[in-house]
């Protein structure tokens, strides 16, 4: 059944989409891709004291009319409407995020993913998890490491869920763990309303913004500009120091039309974060 909220059309234009759309694996790869290149992870809502909302009208003015972009619960949310539009078979996942996460510590479910099956393989697809998004589907099945053509994946069974690892130069990084559990769009609300409004949400006090561009995936992680190259390779870094740098980093380095207001709320946040932290 086709959602009129989505204009098909103008989000092919917005991620500079013109090949044919077939549910097939060739159709799925470039959409990642595009998608991928074109709408950033952000978090910037989020800062400027508002919750995101997750009804498809709203992605679509959003990130497609807007030309903002989003989390995992709109980048995904966003994603699986395109995804069941073009005849492809997916479901929504739910994860427990690990990345960054001390080895004891314990996260709530606030990762949303997808998982599409084709010619009866289950595949993780997954726009909306950052500087860690894996660029190309990979085979849940399957426990070897998996390349998205520039990164390399792998899952290990971890007490009855799957964790999601990322190969980088210091060796494999845990991404988030999925839960076999099957999500209803209630607890994507329940999810976004906590990563939006907890006194102690990372994303409450932390600028996160990432996307896909040809040298690698490049972040901004605060006032912290890096680029991860393709393979294992170190990072590239550097500082981003003035609030016009930081204007200039979102608008040319991730395709932002952020408007002033949200900038001087993104300002406020970081000028409060101690230093060097």
């Amino acid at each position: 059944m086709t959602d009129p909220s989505l204009d098909l059309d103008a989000y092919r234009r917005r991620i500079g989409f013109d090949g044919p759309f077939a549910a097939n694996r060739a159709t799925l790869e470039a959409l990642i891709a595009r998608h991928a290149a074109t709408l950033a992870f952000e978090n910037v809502e989020v800062l400027a004291g508002r919750v995101p909302r997750l009804d498809l009208a709203a992605l679509v003015d959003k990130m497609v009319r807007r030309r903002r972009g989003g989390y995992c619960f709109e980048q995904n949310g966003l994603f699986l409407a395109v995804l069941q539009q073009a005849g492809f078979a997916v479901r929504t996942l739910e994860a427990r995020v690990r990345a960054g996460v001390p080895a004891e510590g314990v996260t709530g479910r606030t990762h949303m993913a997808l998982a599409v099956t084709l010619e009866a393989e289950e595949l993780l697809v997954d726009v909306g998890f950052g500087g860690f998004a894996p660029g190309a589907p990979l085979a849940l099945a399957s426990r070897v490491p998996q390349d998205d053509g520039a990164s390399t994946y792998r899952f290990a069974d971890t007490e009855g869920d799957l964790m999601l690892q990322c190969r980088t130069s210091e060796g494999w990084t845990d991404c988030y763990r999925l839960l076999p559990s099957r999500p209803e769009p209630v607890d994507r609300e329940m999810g976004n309303w906590f990563v939006a409004t907890h006194p102690q949400a990372f994303l409450r006090h932390n600028l996160l913004v990432s996307r896909s561009t040809p040298r690698g995936r490049l972040t901004l992680h605060n006032d912290l500009l890096s680029l991860r190259p393709p393979g294992a390779a170190p990072l590239e870094a550097r500082s981003v120091d003035t609030g016009a740098e930081l204007a200039d980093v979102l608008a040319d380095g991730f395709g932002l039309e952020i408007e002033a207001a949200d900038l001087e709320a993104v300002r406020r946040v970081l000028e409060r974060r101690p230093a060097g932290t």
